[in-house]
């Protein structure tokens, strides 16, 4: 979710942005640069708590939907090639 303070601070938003991919790509392992980066672009500790909190809470969910084998009800999304 995009909040009033990020689309008015793209610094923030790829903060967030930044650290999130970082938590996903290195599986949880991340360089103490990432969360320095992070705080640089105005990230507060409890945002970095959220993000977590909810990457986790995404995690969680995708492993139930998949033991459960749920049909997902919204359409298929093709990602975008950014080559």
């Amino acid at each position: 979710m995009v909040t009033k303070a990020m689309a008015n601070s793209p610094a923030l938003l790829q903060g967030y942005l930044g650290l999130s991919d970082a938590i996903v790509q290195g599986r949880g392992v991340i360089d103490d640069a990432d969360v320095k980066t992070a705080r640089a672009a105005g990230v507060t500790d409890a945002e970095i708590a959220e993000v977590v909190g909810n990457l986790a809470l995404n995690l969680l969910t995708n492993y139930f939907n998949i033991l459960a084998d749920t049909t997902p009800d919204l359409p298929v999304v093709t990602p975008h090639d950014h080559s």
